[in-house]
């Protein structure tokens, strides 16, 4: 990795102190970025931070939230002199099937994995511009374009972050900000863990044998932090609107 590939540049990630989130705040501070570490948890938070050291500031927010969106954009403002880089990467999965899936679990679902992002691109935009312009990144889902019974609201939202991408790269472009996707497969993470079940009875086999059959294996979090690094930095300087697709084949197969 090069070092120097985000020197001088400030990062907010939410959903940053675990999963993909946490890879993706490593990574960049590793490339030489300053990084707000934004989650809702917000003793994960602060353990993510003090493992990053001085380059990065822990807080707590929920994306649901807008206000607490605007707040995350506000302190890399006050603490680092300003924004380059959004990673609009918290979600929520509220697995069930749509007939019985509650009113309260579809909004939230739609709250944090869409408005979340909305909130993200919105007070982060404005920001990335006064430096100049930079990138905003989303991460969306293979649910979003593939049927899984029992994630109908998860595949719901993700279809919406990728609409808003799109949207958004077009809009922003004159404000030289590129807006990419992130599309992760399978990625072994806590999340992916503590919904196991719900995955399992979406794919209607063992989950572990279904991955194995249809991806070749689990995705790592490293995985997709190295491909978000490159579509935020200089090398991806032409990228914009692009829903990158991490899944070793998956939705090929």
């Amino acid at each position: 990795m090069d070092t120097q590939q985000l020197n001088g540049k400030v990062a907010v990630v939410t959903g940053a102190a675990s999963g993909i989130g946490k890879a993706i705040a490593h990574c960049f501070v590793a490339a030489g970025a300053k990084v707000v570490v934004a989650d809702i948890s917000t003793k994960r938070a602060t353990a993510t931070a003090t493992e990053l050291g001085s380059a990065a500031t822990a807080m707590r927010c929920d994306v649901g939230e807008p206000t607490q969106v605007r707040a995350a954009v506000e302190l890399a403002e006050e603490a680092y002199g300003g924004l380059d880089i959004m990673v609009n990467n918290a979600g929520v999965d509220r697995g069930a099937p749509l007939t019985e899936l509650s009113e309260e679990a579809w909004q939230r679902t739609v709250a944090v994995n869409l408005g979340g992002v909305f909130a993200g691109i919105k007070y982060a935009a404005p920001a990335i511009k006064a430096r100049g312009g930079g990138a905003i990144l989303n991460t969306s889902s293979v649910a979003a374009s593939r049927a899984i019974a029992g994630l109908g609201a998860y595949s719901a939202s993700k279809a919406g972050v990728e609409a808003l991408t799109r949207a958004a790269a077009l809009e922003l472009r004159p404000a030289g900000i590129r807006v990419n996707a992130l599309v992760p497969g399978f990625i072994k993470t806590a999340g992916a863990d503590f919904h196991e079940e719900t995955l399992t009875d979406g794919v209607a086999m063992n989950l572990d044998a279904h991955v194995v059959a249809k991806q070749g294996r689990w995705g790592e979090p490293d995985e997709a932090a190295r491909v978000a690094l490159h579509l935020v930095s200089a090398e991806s300087s032409f990228t914009s609107g692009l829903l990158y697709t991490i899944d070793h084949a998956y939705s090929v197969s």
